[in-house]
């Protein structure tokens, strides 16, 4: 279709979600337009609403997702606890407000910037069917070249809100980044083959893991007696730590720090998807991962649950020409629900590529909770369906 056609709709189907992601929906592309991820990292197969309000400046964008029993990420996120991913939530909202510039003829207005009071209170299950992503569009600024286009969303599935974000932006330039920190010369680490599990105690004795023990971990497979459920990490494709370097602290002082790295190149799965640039969501999520390896091996019983982030700011895009990619990850409080003994870890972080900042994560929270994991998937039972938060026994809501 045309440009001028593409901006008078205000609904667009499946057929034209796939096209547009592809770069075949519009015949007079407009250079910068901003674009969609295609394949697996589309968030989205419908945009059933789009509004503008020109003397307000303000708008609406609402797009939907119809979930599958068998959506690539319950298979990966994770072993034995099928769960979609809280940063795609996180990712569609930003897909979004990318689309919603691109109806606006927003040329270059394509950089994920940031987001600010992210909680999931709920989550998302292979039983469910559809996911709604409403996002407001709350200001259009222009100053010179730049513009930044600023929302706030929810999240619901089969209309019950599961996650809230109150600020998300998207724009022309990234925020001004802190100074570099690259690594010291020499110091990239070198693995030793596993040779065998981990007994318990022995595993929370580890100050370091290699990433042959970051595997096993994802797979369930690295501690020989775990005491009942401990946070798991997520395999394959999602699995985003690769190794880590060093984990210090404990739950009771409430403080911590964990050092942890990966490899990266331009074979990297989410590449042939998202040309240029690793989507940030990703990012976000090994710090989730990295927080609930802490707990892990801090002590906690139970299965990990990204709650949500205080604020991102992202300053520069993770690229395929980048080698070596860090994350630096600081506890600043650890909590327990009296009634349940459930644990929270709230931690700041930030991440490099090749030594340069990418974004700083402000308090992103994990929580480690008993009796919630769905571990007879495929099987239509309470726990294979999403919403609230709830338990094993007797469906009791977190």
């Amino acid at each position: 279709m045309r440009f001028e056609e593409f901006r008078k709709k205000t609904a667009f189907g499946r057929d034209e979600i796939v096209a547009f992601s592809q770069g075949c929906l519009l015949e007079d592309a407009p250079a910068g337009l901003p674009g969609l991820p295609g394949f697996l990292l589309l968030a989205f197969h419908e945009v059933v609403r789009l509004e503008w309000d020109e003397a307000s400046g303000t708008g609406l964008i609402e797009a939907v997702r119809d979930n599958r029993l068998d959506d690539w990420f319950y298979g990966c996120h994770f072993l034995g606890d099928p769960v979609m991913p809280g940063c795609w939530g996180v990712d569609a909202v930003w897909q979004c407000l990318k689309f919603f510039a691109a109806w606006r003829g927003l040329a270059g207005c394509s950089k994920t910037l940031g987001m600010e009071n992210v909680s999931f209170f709920g989550q998302i299950r292979p039983h469910d069917k559809r996911v709604t992503y409403r996002v407001e569009i709350t200001s259009l600024e222009h100053s010179g070249d730049d513009v930044l286009l600023t929302g706030k969303a929810s999240v619901s599935v089969d209309g019950t809100p599961v996650y809230t974000i109150a600020t998300a932006q998207i724009g022309t330039a990234f925020w001004e980044a802190p100074d570099s920190r690259p690594r010291p010369a020499g110091a990239v680490p070198t693995d030793a083959p596993m040779t065998r599990a981990l007994g318990y105690a022995e595993f929370r004795a580890r100050d370091r893991f290699s990433r042959s023990e970051i595997i096993a971990l994802s797979r369930g497979a690295l501690v020989s007696d775990p005491p009942g459920e401990i946070a798991l990490l997520p395999s394959d494709q999602m699995l985003e730590v690769g190794r880590i370097e060093r984990i210090a602290g404990s739950l009771d002082s409430g403080e911590g720090e964990v050092s942890a790295s990966r490899e990266n190149g331009p074979l990297d799965w989410f590449y042939a998807m998202s040309p240029g640039a690793k989507p940030a969501a990703l990012s976000i999520d090994a710090v989730w991962q990295l927080i609930g390896v802490f707990q892990a091996w801090g002590g906690s019983a139970g299965t990990g649950r990204a709650l949500g982030l205080e604020r991102v700011e992202v300053f520069d895009d993770v690229r395929p020409s980048d080698r070596d990619i860090r994350y630096e990850v600081r506890v600043v409080k650890v909590a327990r629900a009296e009634a349940t003994g459930d644990a929270f870890v709230r931690a700041d972080a930030t991440v490099f590529a090749d030594g340069r900042p990418i974004l700083s994560v402000a308090n992103a929270n994990v929580g480690c909770h008993k009796n919630i994991r769905y571990s007879d998937y495929p099987v239509a039972s309470e726990m294979g369906f999403g919403g609230k938060l709830k338990t094993r026994d007797g469906g009791g809501s977190r």
